[in-house]
């Protein structure tokens, strides 16, 4: 018994220094910083309102800062490319943005990142960024590096010592997963300090890095840190598992009979994070579950728990995710939440909105009106509605869809009933409404306002707002 806990003890040994030198790293990046920097000053998606707020203070009356920040925000970083043959419930989008993070995490200097980031805009677009990233590094450096040395080192150092154990998590996770992480790449916890005591901060996982903000001028971040880590970490593995194992999985949920399948599917990448990093990573690192809650939405920190006795039966015995856990899980989330089939801060989670004005105000009228008053985690955009690729998108299965009439009532009615024979019969184009129904075909929610004047909309979605739980068939009209 001496002799096999020994071997494990130099086990552990050479895995810490493995992890220290070799995969696990936790480090500061200038060029990431800048890029931070300037893209939350620019409002960019993502941003800590905190962080904002301390820029503004403190070069909110820069003439010069303002203008590179107006320049920054001209430059169309949110062109996405679409890997096609990876589910649509997976996400499969990498946004311009995303591989600037990426390429400024693994950059020595801005030339560098120059070199790195090559093709990724237009030769115009591209010289614009890093005129910008090269006139705002002084900005950084003033306001946040220079005043955060002895805190990035600190946290380093503290976040340092837990490196063997986020390996050994790792490993297991990736197992788990069945992710195939090689060792080649590796897994990088890159940081960016706030120079506050109090405020909101984020993480956000890119490729291999964790890119997380923490607030220099708070004690105990590093402990935080080391808990959005792992739970992050399940995100990296999630998104990183073979495009085989992705496709079966979608198979599971999409196939299943069970009515909570698509809200499980919804909620499954978030929830088996939060089992994994806030509960079973936690146990791991301090021998016991954490008593509070998990997560700050009632659906996620809900499943998250629910799902943990499942992840960590799995964890023990050292099983990969298979046909029989999802199966489960689709039992688990219709146990946790049972009324979740009718609830409008549910079915308005992941949605497909349409509308016939191509007006870019409007839309983003549109998107608000779901945004101020739901949880929206995902939506597309399509117009008009009488366009194929509306059509196509109106046939997608297990995806709420809310359809604005904003324009040509009769026409665009009409057409509806058609793609829609479940639609209600009982409704008049000639005044503004809102209504929902339930579609067999692709099994989902349809939400139909037709609003006369565009001021009509906001006062409908108050309304759906208040219902809290959805009634098919019900028709609200302005009050």
């Amino acid at each position: 018994m001496k002799i096999k806990y020994l071997i494990i003890f130099f086990f552990c040994i050479h895995l810490s220094l493995f992890a220290q030198q070799d995969f696990i790293k936790v480090e500061h990046n200038e060029v990431l910083g800048t890029l931070t920097f300037i893209a939350t000053a620019s409002n960019q998606p993502g941003s800590a309102p905190s962080y904002q707020k301390y820029i503004n203070d403190v070069v909110g009356n820069d003439s010069d800062f303002t203008s590179l920040t107006k320049r920054f925000s001209a430059i169309d970083v949110e062109t996405s490319i679409h890997r096609e043959q990876y589910p649509e419930k997976r996400h499969p989008f990498t946004s311009t943005m995303d591989l600037l993070w990426i390429a400024s995490a693994n950059s020595t200097s801005i030339d560098d990142f120059a070199t790195r980031t090559i093709g990724y805009l237009s030769p115009n677009e591209h010289t614009e960024l890093i005129a910008i990233m090269k006139q705002v590094l002084p900005y950084y450096k003033t306001h946040i590096w220079s005043v955060t040395t002895t805190q990035r080192n600190q946290l380093e150092q503290s976040i340092g010592n837990y490196v063997p154990q986020i390996e050994l998590l790792f490993n297991k996770v990736n197992v788990f997963l069945g992710s195939n992480w090689s060792k080649n790449t590796p897994f990088k916890i890159m940081l960016y300090p706030i120079p506050l005591k109090s405020g909101g901060t984020t993480a956000i996982p890119k490729g291999n890095n964790l890119i997380c903000s923490y607030l220099s001028g708070r004690e105990k971040e590093g402990e935080d840190i080391i808990g959005i880590a792992i739970h992050e970490m399940n995100h990296i593995l999630f998104d990183a598992q073979p495009l085989e194992l992705q496709q079966k999985i979608d198979t599971w949920f999409t196939t299943s009979s069970n009515p909570y399948a698509a809200l499980a599917y919804d909620f499954f990448d978030e929830g088996l994070a939060t089992a994994v990093g806030n509960g079973w990573a936690h146990e791991q690192l301090n021998g016991a579950l954490d008593p509070g809650e998990w997560y700050s939405f009632e659906y996620i920190n809900g499943y998250g728990k629910k799902l943990y006795p499942l992840v960590k039966t799995y964890m023990d015995t050292n099983k990969t995710i298979d046909k029989a856990f999802i199966e489960k899980a689709i039992i688990l989330f219709g146990e946790a939440f049972p009324k979740a089939i009718t609830d409008l801060d549910i079915l308005m989670n992941n949605l497909n909105i349409f509308s016939q004005t191509e007006d870019k105000t409007l839309i983003d009228v549109y998107f608000a009106g779901v945004r101020e008053r739901f949880r929206m985690r995902s939506a597309y955009f399509s117009s008009p509605i009488d366009h194929e690729e509306s059509f196509t998108r109106l046939r997608e299965n297990n995806r709420t869809k809310l359809i604005v009439i904003d324009k040509d009532q009769d026409h665009i009615l009409q057409i509806l009933q058609d793609k829609l024979p479940t639609l209600p019969k009982n409704i008049s184009p000639s005044t503004s409404f809102l209504t929902s129904f339930y579609d067999e075909e692709t099994q989902s929610t349809i939400v139909l306002a037709n609003c006369l004047k565009q001021e009509d909309y906001a006062p409908l979605m108050d309304q759906l707002k208040a219902e809290k739980y959805i009634t098919y068939g019900k028709i609200l009209r302005l009050k």
